[in-house]
C-alpha cells in the first residue's frame, strides 16, 4: 500500500512540475495574452471561462476556446468516475492530466494557470442545503430522487455551515489537496455559482417547484429567498474559513427556458440581481438551455463581465439582436455534436461564418468563439481530432469574415 501512494505521490509530483513548465512556455504566455489579467478564468468549475483583453477593432481574430465533457477523458485518459469526486488524490492526479492533455491536443486559446477549483459538478448547492447527492456511482456527481425540500420544510432555521454533512466532507477533500500541491498553486474551495432557481429545482423537484409558482407562489418565493440568503451565508462562512474577501462569483442558470421571460424578470431576475449586487458584480452568467426569448431580460443584470449564449442557442441571431448592450462581452458556445462532430468542414465553417457576420451587423466588440458539450460520438480519439480541426476552422471563419 504504502508503495501504491509513493508511486501516486510521485505522478503527481511530476505532472506539476510538467504543468509549472508549461505554464511558462511561450504558447501559454501567447494564451494568456488573450485574457484580460485581473480576471481569473478558473473559478467555480473546472472549464476555462475569460473575457477578452482586446476587442474587434483591435483587427485581431477573437479568442477561440474548445472544451469536452469528462465523458472523452474516461476513455482517453481511463478516468474513474467511482474514484475521482471521492479521493483527492486521484481528483488531483486526474484533474492535472486532463488540463495538460487538453493544452496539448488543442491549438486553442485556452490558456494553463495554476489554479485547481475542487467542484463537485451540480451537487454543490443542493448538497450544502441537505440533499442527498451521489459521488461514487461510476457517473458525474447526481442527486437523490427525494428532494430535501418538503412542504414543511423550516424556513426559519438557517443553515449551520459548522455542522454541516457537505461542507464535513469537502473540507478534507480540499485541505488535502493544498496540502499535496503547496503555496505555489492555487487551490479553489467549492463556490456556490448556481443561481436561485437551479437550486430551487434541485432541492425541491423539477415538478414541484414548477407547480409552487403557480399554486403555492408564497412558498415558491420565501423558498427563492432562503436559497438567495443561504448563498450570501455561505459566502460569507467560505470567506472567514479561507480568510479571503468575498470576491466576484459566477450565475449559472441552466434551467431559466422552464420558465416564461416574464415570469424569469417577474420572479427570479430580483433574486440574481441581488446575489450580483452582494458579490460586487459576477464574471460569468451561463445557461445551457435556450435563452433566446430571455436574453432581453437577462441584458439588464447590471455588472455582468460575461455573458453566455449557450449550446441550446442554435441560431444565434435573434439572441445577438435581443443584446441590448453591443460592448456586452459573449460567449458564443457552439454545439459540438452537430456542429463539430457530426457536420462536414464545409458545413461547419459555414455555421461560423453566419455567426460571425451576424456579430459583425450587431457591432459586437468582444466575444469568445467557443465549442462547447462535447461527449463520445464517434470514439474518444476520432472526437478530439475533429475538435482539434474544428479550431482551425474557427480560425480561418474569423480570417474570412468581414469586420466592421
Amino acid at each position: 500500500l504504502h508503495v501504491f501512494w509513493r508511486s501516486m505521490l510521485g505522478t503527481i509530483n511530476k505532472l506539476l512540475d510538467t504543468l509549472n513548465s508549461q505554464f511558462e512556455s511561450p504558447e501559454n504566455k501567447k494564451r494568456l495574452s488573450c485574457w484580460q489579467g485581473d480576471q481569473p478564468g478558473i473559478r467555480a468549475e473546472t472549464q476555462w471561462h475569460g473575457v477578452p483583453n482586446y476587442a474587434v477593432s483591435d483587427f485581431r481574430p477573437m479568442p477561440v476556446t474548445v472544451e469536452c465533457q469528462d465523458k472523452i477523458w474516461q476513455e482517453k485518459l481511463g478516468l474513474d468516475f467511482k474514484r475521482y469526486f471521492v479521493d483527492p488524490d486521484y481528483y488531483l492526479e486526474y484533474y492535472l492530466r486532463m488540463r495538460l492533455a487538453k493544452f496539448k491536443l488543442f491549438s486553442d486559446d485556452t490558456p494553463l494557470t495554476r489554479d485547481i477549483p475542487v467542484c463537485f459538478g451540480v451537487t454543490h448547492e443542493a448538497g450544502l442545503m441537505g440533499q442527498e447527492i451521489h459521488l461514487d456511482h461510476g457517473e458525474e456527481p447526481a442527486f437523490s430522487n427525494t428532494p430535501c425540500v418538503s412542504d414543511s420544510y423550516d424556513f426559519d432555521v438557517p443553515i449551520d455551515f459548522s455542522d454541516n454533512p457537505f461542507l464535513k466532507m469537502a473540507v478534507p477533500f480540499y485541505e488535502r489537496i493544498r496540502n499535496l500541491v503547496g503555496n505555489e498553486f492555487n487551490v479553489i474551495f467549492p463556490i456556490w455559482y448556481r443561481g436561485p432557481q437551479g437550486v430551487a429545482l434541485y432541492t425541491r423537484g423539477f415538478q414541484e417547484f414548477s407547480l409552487d409558482l403557480y399554486f403555492q407562489s408564497a412558498f415558491a418565493d420565501r423558498l427563492l429567498r432562503y436559497i438567495t440568503d443561504t448563498a450570501k451565508a455561505y459566502w460569507t462562512w467560505r470567506a472567514d474559513y479561507l480568510e479571503e474577501p468575498i470576491g466576484k462569483g459566477d450565475l449559472f442558470n441552466d434551467d431559466i427556458p422552464l420558465m416564461s421571460p416574464e415570469m424569469y424578470e417577474q420572479r427570479f431576475l430580483p433574486f440574481e440581481q441581488e446575489m450580483v449586487d452582494f458579490y460586487g458584480g459576477v464574471y460569468y452568467w451561463h445557461s445551457c438551455g435556450d435563452t433566446t426569448k430571455h436574453i432581453s431580460s437577462i441584458s439588464k443584470l447590471r455588472d455582468v463581465e460575461l455573458l453566455d449564449l449557450g449550446v441550446s442557442i442554435l441560431d444565434k441571431k435573434p439572441a445577438l439582436e435581443a443584446l441590448t448592450n453591443p460592448e456586452q462581452a459573449v460567449e458564443l458556445r457552439v454545439f459540438a455534436q452537430p456542429y463539430v462532430q457530426e457536420c462536414s468542414e464545409e458545413q461547419a465553417k459555414r455555421y461560423l461564418l453566419k455567426m460571425l457576420a451576424e456579430c459583425s451587423q450587431k457591432g459586437l466588440t468582444r466575444y469568445v468563439v467557443r465549442s462547447s458539450g462535447m461527449s463520445i460520438v464517434f470514439g474518444a480519439d476520432e472526437d478530439i481530432r475533429r475538435l482539434a480541426r474544428w479550431v482551425d476552422i474557427a480560425r480561418e471563419a474569423q480570417n474570412e469574415v468581414d469586420q466592421p
